[in-house]
């Protein structure tokens, strides 16, 4: 190839001196006013020779040897540059992996406030600046802690919700962020040391009766989804309407006993509702839903839900109430009817000030905590994306959800229907996966497809998957690489004849992939023409993270209660060893009117209500005994309005 091109160039040059000749013939004849019919190819070579030298003559023929020959010569040295270096295009692409400088010109070595950390290159740390989205796919123990998740925590200057297998994150990092003036919390609800802030779904359905049948449906559909994957969604859409029927209910009975009787408006929660939803012993359930349902207080929404469930046949009100009640089964738990029985965090308030929630979980308990990790972060997405920040000038900060083991908590559908507007709203995901096909098994291929397309950032490590390794490879590109081939005659006079052609190879094969080793990572940037290889990050050898590692925040002992069903004495729950908010709440004065002085109506007076409003004003009790802590006066709790009510009861009336 390059003889040839030699060759072609030498003929050139030939040609280029020879019409210089000639060219500088006719330059010289035009100047010395002779026709150019007479000139012939070496008339200038001829004038040279005799004038080159002559003082009168010598400048005019060299100037016309000049102008004659640099012309073609010219033309030439420009055909020269075009043979010897023009790029020839590569019809199999031009993949390369991108430079230092590449990264500098789109802003990836220098951090910003919203800056995510990803990596390093030539020894220098990568981010990963804006609003945009990010997702990493590491198998497991192949260092995404140490490298991603560590790193984020200890320089993330945004809110952040990470989800915490294992509480490694919490122990490492919690202290640095608290001490830099985020709000800390810790929400564990299966915490066997019983230390954990408090989180109540139900606090975030409005208190306003004209929206709150809107957000009972919105939690009611996180618990019962609806998607493609469900076969039959007729049992999800009777259970939807259960839980909005409880819900109303328990809903109403408080606002009722607010703005009747003065007791604090306080919401129910998901542990009362399941109790609501069982009944009393010795009484056929659809007996007592019929009693719920005629509450003559009941909204007319109410009535509707449990008309629709009452009026099913017996066995398919069954299964609907079985339907209904396997979601909440975790609410049996002692722990996580605690955790959520209350507030300590407002979820609202991620975008309004600095804040960090550990979601912590057991991994033996990942499979009992999906729906509620599913609804908490269900929830965080569905409250802030209300308000875009332009219209509250009070959503200032950035909220990062740091979502390790992406797919642990379920299919979250409002992350598969938001994934393309969140970050209008300042919120920002990094999910945390172990394989594309993981994705795919959770959320299908189309809606995995779609939620990947949303992620400007991909950090891709060493995959073990075939599959995985297939598709990250088309990811990177292809290029041409030069081949030489030599061959040999078979005839007598043996001959070689070599040949060069071009072939297209992937930038990385597959199988290079997979042995790219555990300090090795690719990221692949939304815009970017060239992929970028980058050194994993190990916080443990770097001074700049070593340095912030702080002792973890000291989390709250949850205060237990021990919940009992209608049936059981409430001594019983009163002789618990373990101290409650209830039996240890303080007197409330005029805050709660004392049962004996209640107007209550003949249906008001069943058991049912008559129990559903003592629990309520038991929870009224419980929520005011920290807000009261300078009157420490001993309240008999449930297992008192119990004895009162019972005799009530027994005389007839209250």
């Amino acid at each position: 190839m390059i003889r040839t091109k030699l060759l072609f160039l030498f003929v050139l040059l030939l040609v280029a001196l020879a019409a210089g000749l000639y060219l500088s013939g006719m330059v010289l004849f035009w100047r010395i006013d002779q026709p150019w019919s007479r000139l012939g190819w070496l008339d200038y070579w001829r004038y040279w020779s005799a004038y080159a030298n002559a003082p009168a003559h010598a400048a005019m023929v060299k100037s016309s040897g000049a102008i004659g020959f640099g012309l073609p010569l010219l033309v030439y040295f420009v055909l020269c540059v075009l043979v010897l270096f023009r790029k020839k295009p590569n019809l199999y692409g031009e993949a390369r992996f991108a430079s230092t400088g590449d990264l500098r010109e789109r802003n990836m070595l220098k951090s910003e406030d919203t800056a995510l950390v990803v990596g390093k290159k030539d020894g220098k740390f990568v981010y990963f600046n804006g609003q945009q989205f990010a997702m990493v796919a590491a198998p497991t123990r192949s260092g995404k802690g140490v490298g991603i998740v560590i790193p984020n925590l200890l320089s993330y200057q945004g809110s952040v919700v990470v989800l915490d297998i294992k509480q490694e994150n919490f122990d490492l990092t919690s202290g640095f962020r608290a001490r830099h003036g985020q709000a800390v919390f810790r929400f564990n609800p299966f915490a066997e040391d019983r230390r954990t802030h408090r989180w109540n779904p139900l606090s975030y359905v409005s208190s306003d009766a004209s929206f709150r049948i809107s957000d009972v449906q919105s939690i009611a559909a996180m618990l019962y989804p609806v998607h493609d994957t469900v076969k039959d969604p007729f049992w999800a859409n009777q259970a939807q309407n259960a839980f909005v029927a409880f819900a109303l209910y328990a809903f109403e009975q408080a606002a009722y006993l607010s703005s009747n009787f003065g007791a604090p408006y306080a919401p129910p929660t998901m542990g009362s509702l399941y109790r609501l939803s069982s009944g009393r012993q010795g009484q056929e359930i659809k007996a007592y839903l019929t009693e719920l349902a005629a509450w003559p207080h009941l909204s007319s929404s109410a009535r509707t839900a449990f008309a629709t469930l009452l009026g099913q046949a017996n066995e398919t009100f069954a299964s609907i109430m079985g339907t209904f009640k396997e979601p909440l089964n975790p609410w049996l738990n002692p722990v996580v009817d605690a955790a959520t029985s209350a507030d300590d965090f407002d979820l609202r308030d991620v975008r309004k000030k600095r804040m960090s929630i550990y979601v912590v979980i057991q991994p033996n308990k990942l499979a009992e905590s999906r729906l509620i990790l599913n609804l908490f972060f269900s929830q965080l997405i569905n409250q802030n994306t209300r308000e875009l920040p332009q219209s509250n000038p009070e959503l200032k900060h950035q909220c990062l959800l740091l979502l390790d083991e992406f797919t642990s908590i379920g299919r979250v559908d409002i992350i598969a229907s938001a994934v393309s507007f969140m970050a209008g709203y300042n919120l920002r995901l990094m999910p945390i996966i172990q394989s594309m096909s993981q994705l795919e098994a959770t959320y299908g291929r189309e809606t995995a497809r779609t939620i990947m397309t949303n992620h400007a950032l991909r950090v891709i490590f060493a995959p073990r998957e075939q599959q995985d390794a297939n598709e990250y490879s088309e990811m990177l590109g292809y290029m041409g690489v030069r081949k030489d081939s030599v061959s040999r005659s078979r005839s007598r006079e043996s001959s070689y004849t070599r040949s060069e052609s071009e072939e297209r190879r992937a930038l990385m094969l597959p199988q290079e992939l997979k042995a790219m080793g555990d300090d090795k990572q690719i990221l692949l940037v939304e815009g970017m023409a060239h992929p970028v290889m980058s050194t994993k990050i190990r916080y443990y050898k770097e001074g700049a993270f070593k340095d912030r590692l702080l002792p973890a925040v000291d989390i709250p002992l949850l205060p237990l209660q021990v919940k009992t069903s209608g049936a059981q004495s409430r001594s019983e729950a009163n002789s618990q060893p373990t101290p409650t908010m209830a039996h240890n709440a303080v007197d409330l004065g005029d805050a709660v009117p004392k049962f004996s002085s209640l107007k209550l109506s003949a249906s008001e007076r069943s058991a049912a209500s008559i129990l559903d409003a003592a629990s309520a004003v038991e929870q009224q009790v419980a929520r005011h005994r920290e807000a009261q802590p300078e009157r420490p006066r001993e309240y008999s709790g449930l297992a008192g309005l119990q004895t009162e009510l019972d005799g009530a009861i027994n005389r007839g009336g209250l």
